[in-house]
């Protein structure tokens, strides 16, 4: 392959080592990544790293209409799941330093899932700095269209789930049965316009619908990552992605349909979620397509606490 992209020998578009790519937690949670069927690279990143019982996922888009838009994806996904890998299980009995002396920030940790969403916004906050870097670093270029991005991350440890975003990348949670729901609101146009009254099919069919109002870059200003939290009760999966699988399954109980689908046909976390990306592609594959799915437990009866440890992580 040349410096260009193409192959020597062809004159054809080589592929890149983004153009998939998978992550495969076994049983804790999976993850893929696809260039999709239109865009020449793929702008999307993940980060996905498990333990017992434990997972962090992240999941970021680049804004196309920046320069270097893959680097920013790359840069935030890698900078948030490094900071999130100190996230303490919620219900970890308080530990000693080294020396023997208590350790008075696990006392004054909050309670369950709350904590966890500190520290995803902790992780954000860091990716946000470090996507702003960009601006200064290699190619001049990059300050007059500095790179840019979405990102959607969370953290979960046994039935505790803290999460956060900016853009609108999202997270859903899929129950043991029902719609799909959405816990992110996308930063965009057309959810700022309707919350403000209008009409929700005129505005999801205006050409600015997509367009964001909040991201990751240089010139985001102060970036201010919201984050949520909770303790499941019931069995069921999380989900991350870009639109490049949920603008095809706007509808609640579509979406949840297809992921059922997904979890029933294949034999493991990664074939579903091949499947989902699978399934954008042959809706159209218009965007670049990422999606995480994680599934949580409810807490048994009495439950013994363990602190958990990330151990094995993978990221793109």
């Amino acid at each position: 392959m040349g410096d260009d992209g193409y192959c020597e020998e062809c004159g054809m578009m080589a592929g890149r080592s983004r153009d998939h790519l998978e992550a495969d937690g076994g049983t804790t949670g999976a993850a893929v990544s696809d260039r999709g069927r239109r865009h020449h690279r793929n702008e999307d990143a993940m980060w996905l790293a498990v333990g017992d019982d434990a997972a962090d996922v992240v999941v970021s888009d680049g804004v196309s209409a920046s320069f270097d838009p893959d680097a920013a994806s790359d840069i935030a996904v890698r900078a948030a799941g490094e900071l999130l890998a100190g996230a303490r299980h919620p219900d970890a009995p308080p530990a000693d330093d080294p020396d023997g002396t208590s350790a008075l920030e696990n006392l004054e940790r909050p309670p369950g899932a709350v904590g966890l969403a500190g520290a995803v916004a902790h992780a954000i906050t860091g990716a946000a700095a470090a996507v702003a870097s960009l601006a200064h670093t290699g190619d001049p270029r990059r300050a007059a269209a500095n790179p840019a991005c979405t990102i959607v991350a969370a953290a979960v440890r046994g039935p505790h789930v803290g999460y956060g975003w900016v853009g609108d990348s999202r997270v859903y949670w899929l129950g043991p049965e029902g719609p799909a729901e959405q816990l992110t609101e996308d930063d965009s146009w057309a959810t700022h316009v309707i919350a403000m009254g209008a009409d929700p099919v005129s505005a999801m069919n205006d050409p600015k619908a997509h367009a964001i109002t909040a991201w990751l870059g240089a010139d985001a200003g102060p970036v201010r990552p919201r984050v949520r939290s909770f303790t499941a009760t019931e069995p069921g999966h999380l989900l991350l992605c870009s639109d490049g699988l949920w603008n095809y399954l706007v509808d609640p109980g579509e979406f949840g349909a297809m992921v059922r689908d997904c979890l029933a046909s294949a034999n493991s976390l990664l074939g579903a979620a091949r499947a989902m990306v699978a399934y954008a592609n042959a809706a159209g594959g218009a965007d670049n397509i990422t999606v995480a799915v994680i599934p949580v437990r409810p807490a048994a009866a009495d439950p013994e606490p363990e602190t958990t440890d990330l151990d094995t992580t993978t990221n793109a």
